[in-house]
């Protein structure tokens, strides 16, 4: 990332980066998860949040009661919309949906089957409807094939993001996109596993070190996280 020059002034350094993958999903588990309550209105690509996923989602918020940070972002799929307001539940804090952070778009529908920032704010309380996203599902860029596919457009996410909101920060993402994050921060693609976290440090602008990368010490399943 280039260090940008508009915002830095009211950014302070060091600050942490925190990165989430989603709990794990129900259609891992039930190809037929479509027929639950709950799935009306969703497509084939943004499945909602298992019951083993909705308490990783859990333990994820317990892990970060005593953290301090100023926003969270996450792509607006069902999973990590709920797995990030599971996670600021219990604060003054409203999710911010990011279409940039959303799965490599060779695995989604055209376009990406998660809703608009409106309709989500209207399922999820504590989505921010007041945020203007880097991307919507109209306005992301094409994408080849393969998980690093999404590695541009997550960069320029990131980088807008990292310009204008200053404080420490939770993104919620995907195994494509935190693989893309990886590569974008310390030039490695790398995947972790479901409700895993990855520490970043911002140093200095644009300067970045990895202090841990798909941590699962606060889960209490390790089980079967698909890394991949």
């Amino acid at each position: 990332l280039k260090p940008p020059d508009l915002y830095r002034m009211t950014i302070t350094y060091p600050r942490k980066i925190w990165i989430i993958r989603h709990a794990e999903r129900e259609d891992n588990i039930n190809r037929h998860w479509k027929k639950l309550d709950g799935a009306e209105g969703l497509a084939s690509d943004n499945s909602m949040l298992s019951q083993r996923g909705k308490q990783q989602a859990k333990e994820c918020k317990n892990r970060f009661k005593n953290a301090q940070f100023s926003h969270i972002f996450a792509s607006p799929f069902d999973r990590t919309i709920e797995t990030a307001s599971t996670i600021v539940e219990d604060r003054d804090m409203k999710v911010k949906a990011e279409g940039g952070l959303c799965e490599a778009l060779y695995l989604c529908e055209k376009p990406p089957g998660f809703w608009e920032t409106d309709k989500l704010a209207k399922k999820f309380p504590l989505v921010d409807d007041d945020y203007i996203p880097v991307y919507s599902r109209y306005t992301l860029p094409k994408e080849g094939c393969g998980d690093d596919a999404c590695v541009t457009r997550v960069g320029t996410t990131l980088r807008k993001i990292f310009e204008k909101y200053e404080g420490n920060l939770i993104l919620v993402g995907h195994g494509a996109s935190i693989g893309a994050c990886h590569e974008v921060l310390m030039g490695d693609f790398k995947y972790v596993g479901q409700a895993t976290v990855s520490e970043f440090e911002e140093t200095a602008p644009g300067k970045y070190r990895c202090n841990f990368s798909s941590d699962s010490s606060h889960l209490s399943d390790k089980k079967n996280l698909r890394p991949w």
